[in-house]
């Protein structure tokens, strides 16, 4: 069953996405680049805010499973950190595409690239200390804790281009149209639904490989 969910999740997320991608609405103010290439702003702000979401998800996690010592809040918090890094992999990726059209270069080390960046990084070592100690309970504690600490990196890549000059402009800012921006919310309902769903099979697998 919850296969069958996710594959229909999937399907939903992927029409939508191809939709998006080749016609999507244009923004209505462009004053950089070539126009077509703002409609990578429904692949990569989705994939943006479900790195966010992910890493949030990790630190509460790790945050429950240090005051209650259940081990599913361990899973959970490991699962949610490695979709964290796809997605967050995928978003600098995209990014880069676009910063390549907008700003003439895909990496000029912007406070939003750089703390994003340094985000990814800090998972990415979250999840390699998780699997690199070969005593569980020692493994899910030591984790645990990194993954509270790490969070530190969260607030400082969303806040990034608003305390520091920044080329990485806020969405509220962008006068991207009605009709964008509501492709653009539904896009993002959609790939956070398929974030819950594969993540939901993920946790699933976990705990029955664990037996």
């Amino acid at each position: 069953m919850k296969y069958k969910i996710l594959l229909l999740v999937l399907v939903i997320d992927l029409a939508i996405l191809f939709y998006s991608a080749f016609f999507g609405y244009i923004p209505e103010f462009l004053p950089y680049g070539d126009p077509t290439s703002y409609r990578i702003l429904y692949i990569h702000i989705p994939l943006a805010w479900n790195m966010y979401f992910a890493f949030t998800l990790t630190m509460v996690c790790s945050l429950l499973y240090l005051l209650k010592e259940n081990p599913k809040y361990d899973v959970i918090a490991f699962c949610s950190a490695v979709l964290g890094v796809l997605y967050g992999g995928g978003g600098i990726v995209t990014g880069m595409m676009w910063a390549s059209e907008v700003w003439k270069a895909a990496w000029s080390w912007d406070p939003r690239q750089t703390t994003t960046l340094i985000a990814l990084l800090s998972y990415i070592g979250y999840a390699a200390l998780r699997m690199s100690i070969a005593d569980v309970e020692k493994a899910r504690a030591i984790s645990s804790v990194y993954g509270v600490a790490a969070y530190i990196t969260i607030p400082l890549s969303y806040i990034s281009s608003m305390a520091f000059r920044s080329l990485h402009t806020q969405l509220p800012h962008q006068p991207l149209g009605i009709e964008a921006y509501g492709l653009l919310a539904f896009k993002v309902l959609t790939s956070f639904a398929l974030f819950i769903a594969i993540l939901n099979f993920y946790y699933s697998s976990l705990k029955v490989g664990r037996g």
